[in-house]
C-alpha cells in the first residue's frame, strides 16, 4: 500500500466540549472539497455520537483543556495542513477549498485565517455582543481584518482557533498550543509566538467564512470576558509585548489607571470623566441605530460594563502572576517541554507511516 496516495491534504481538528456539535460536523461533511482529500478529527473528553463516515475520526482524551485536545488532534493528523474550527461554529461549503488554494498560492505562508461571521437570524443580544467584539474604539479593539495576502505583523487575536489553517509541520515544530495557559488566550499566544519567535508569515482572507454565534449580552458574557481578561493579565508576565503592543490595550490599562489616580486627587474629575465617556459612547452607538434603535440605549452602558470588567480582570491576572509565580513559570516551561514532545511525536508518526507504506 502506498500511503502517499491515501494521505489526506487537510486534517480538520475540532476540540469538542459541547454535547451537540452536529451543525459544525454537518458543515464539514458538506464541503465541496473532495471527501477523500480531508479528514475530520473530533477530539473530546467524553464519548461522542458521530455519524458513520470514512473521514471522521473520533479521538478521546483526558481533561477538558481545549489546547490539549487540539495538540492531540494535530499529532494524530495525517494531512499536511491543519484546519481549526470551534465546535459551535459552522463553515461555508468552500471553506476547505479556499484555505487549501490560499496556502498553495502562497507557499511562504505558514497559515491563513478568516473572519467569524454573525450567523443569519442572530438575536438582538447576540448582535450587541458582536458590536462590542468588533467596535474599534469602544469594544475589544479589533474588527475583522481587511483582505490581505501575507504579512508578518498579525494583530493579536485576529487569527484564532475558530477559523484558521496552518501547515502541520510548522505547528508541531513550534510546539503547538501551550496547555499550561488553560482556556482563553492560548490561540493568541500561539500566533504571537509563531510570528515573533518562529518568523512565520500569516495571511487573512474573506474567502474563509465561518459562522460563529456569540454569547448573548448578559451575565454569561460578563463571566466569559472576565475569565479571558484574567488570562490577558497573566500573559503580560510571559510575553509583555503580546498585548502592550496594541494601543487600545495600553490606553485602556494605563488610561483608566491615570483616571482613577486623578479622581483620588480631585474627586470632581470622576463625574466629568463619566459624562465625557458616555457622550463618546453614545456617539459611537448612533451609527448602529439604523440597524436597531435600541442600540442607542443598550450599547453605552454595555461598553461601560465591558471596560470595567476588562480593567479589573487584567489587574487580577497581573496580581495572580505576581503572587503565584509558579503558574507563570509553568506556562514558560510547558512550551519547551511540549515542543520536544511534539517533535518526537512527529518523527514517530512519520516512521509509522513509513512502515505502513512498505
Amino acid at each position: 500500500m502506498n500511503n502517499d496516495i491515501t494521505k489526506p491534504d487537510i486534517s480538520v481538528i475540532v476540540a469538542v466540549g459541547r454535547d451537540d456539535f452536529s451543525r459544525c460536523l454537518t458543515s464539514l461533511l458538506d464541503q465541496d472539497f473532495p471527501r477523500n482529500r480531508y479528514e475530520i478529527i473530533v477530539v473530546s473528553d467524553r464519548e461522542m455520537d458521530v455519524p458513520p463516515a470514512d473521514n471522521v475520526i473520533p479521538l478521546k482524551v483526558t481533561g477538558k483543556n481545549p489546547s490539549t485536545k487540539r495538540n492531540r488532534g494535530a499529532r494524530r493528523a495525517r494531512g499536511g495542513i491543519l484546519a481549526f474550527i470551534d465546535d459551535d461554529a459552522w463553515a461555508r461549503r468552500d471553506w476547505l477549498t479556499n484555505g487549501f488554494r490560499f496556502l498553495n498560492k502562497y507557499p511562504g505562508a505558514a497559515g491563513v485565517g478568516g473572519p467569524r461571521i454573525l450567523p443569519p437570524g442572530a438575536s438582538f443580544r447576540q448582535k450587541a455582543t458582536d458590536i462590542i467584539a468588533h467596535s474599534r474604539f469602544f469594544g475589544n479593539g479589533h474588527g475583522n481584518w481587511r483582505e490581505m495576502q501575507v504579512r508578518n505583523k498579525v494583530p493579536h487575536g485576529m487569527i484564532n482557533s475558530c477559523n484558521y489553517f496552518i501547515r502541520r509541520e510548522l505547528f508541531l515544530k513550534l510546539g503547538g498550543y501551550n496547555e499550561a495557559i488553560g482556556y482563553g488566550g492560548e490561540d493568541t499566544e500561539f500566533i504571537y509566538r509563531a510570528v515573533t519567535r518562529g518568523g512565520c508569515l500569516f495571511g487573512y482572507t474573506w474567502d474563509l467564512i465561518v459562522f460563529h454565534p456569540p454569547r448573548d449580552l448578559g451575565w454569561g458574557l460578563v463571566k466569559q470576558r472576565f475569565r479571558y481578561r484574567v488570562q490577558n493579565g497573566k500573559m503580560l508576565w510571559v510575553h509583555p509585548g503580546i498585548y502592550l503592543s496594541r494601543w487600545t490595550f495600553s490606553i485602556g490599562l494605563f488610561g483608566i489607571s491615570i483616571f482613577i489616580i486623578a479622581f483620588l486627587l480631585k474627586p470632581l474629575i470622576f463625574p466629568l470623566g463619566l459624562l465625557v465617556y458616555f457622550i463618546c459612547a453614545g456617539l459611537v452607538s448612533l451609527k448602529y441605530a439604523r440597524y436597531d434603535p435600541r442600540f442607542v440605549l443598550v450599547l453605552p452602558p454595555a461598553f461601560f460594563i465591558h471596560h470595567v470588567i476588562y480593567y479589573l480582570a487584567i489587574w487580577k491576572g497581573i496580581l495572580t502572576g505576581l503572587f503565584k509565580r509558579s503558574s507563570i513559570q509553568e506556562i514558560k516551561e510547558f512550551r519547551k517541554r511540549n515542543k520536544k514532545e511534539a517533535t518526537v511525536g512527529a518523527a514517530s508518526s512519520r516512521d509509522h507511516r513509513g512502515r505502513m507504506s512498505e
